[in-house]
């Protein structure tokens, strides 16, 4: 007797990415000294959890940085940007990642050499 099992919907399920829209995220952000920014990445299940990194640490939330999920979007809202904030973002699902590269520009905002 010969069995032909069709693994066709797990293997569909499986190549699913976690993420929506990947190639319209703008992973180049420029965000202003003092002022809210907002990074967003969108995920195809709204049960999805994610979590933020910033320079390879994982981010909690605080007095000035705290995350949002609505839907399908998740972000990352800083409510008064600092010099400090300037670096290179992960936003994790899963396995997946997507990465942002934050600039800060505005007054002070870099140091004089």
């Amino acid at each position: 007797m010969i069995f032909n099992i069709d693994f066709s919907l797990m293997l569909l399920s499986d190549a699913q990415s976690a993420f929506l829209n990947k190639e319209s995220v703008h992973k180049e952000v420029k965000a202003t000294l003092s002022q809210k920014t907002t990074l967003s990445c969108e995920v195809a299940d709204t049960k999805t959890e994610v979590k933020w990194y910033k320079d390879g640490k994982l981010l909690t939330s605080s007095k000035t940085i705290h995350t949002e999920s609505k839907g399908n979007s998740r972000q990352l809202v800083i409510d008064s940007v600092e010099k400090k904030d300037a670096g290179e973002y992960i936003c994790e699902a899963g396995t997946e990642k997507l990465a942002f590269k934050m600039q800060v520009t505005g007054k002070g905002a870099f140091l004089k050499q």
